[in-house]
């Protein structure tokens, strides 16, 4: 019994990811990070404002529809969020979406996360 809980108690931690740092530049008129696509589960994007103007950091898809603080110029901040698998648009809001016309945008691709070795059965 006590082999059979101890099995239970590590698959069921197996899939409790921990958060994944992305991180993300903003100038004037792009988003860059170092891929599009990013694992589901709670993402903490590390936002560094590169340009001369403020900027602002917003995620829209399945779940989410938010934004960060807003950036001035030279400053950093960090943007916590939990995704689901789906694609997401990234942009800046700004300047009535001005920032996102001239191109402040991209396309994020949340992917299913996949559980940890230590969930695979073990040997009888």
């Amino acid at each position: 019994m006590k082999h059979i809980l101890a099995v239970a108690a590590l698959a069921a931690t197996a899939f409790v990811a921990k958060a994944q740092t992305v991180p993300v530049t903003l100038s004037e008129w792009k988003i860059e990070m170092p891929s599009d696509t990013v694992k589901a589960g709670t993402v903490i994007f590390r936002i560094k404002n590169a340009g001369r103007v403020t900027h602002d950091f917003y995620v829209k898809g399945p779940g989410a529809n938010k934004g960060s603080r807003e950036i001035s110029a030279g400053q950093e901040t960090r943007f916590t969020v939990t995704l689901r698998p789906g694609t997401y648009e990234i942009y800046c809001p700004l300047a009535e979406m001005t920032h996102k016309m001239a191109g402040m945008s991209m396309t994020l691709v949340v992917t299913a996360a996949t559980p940890a070795a230590a969930a695979k059965k073990p040997a009888p």
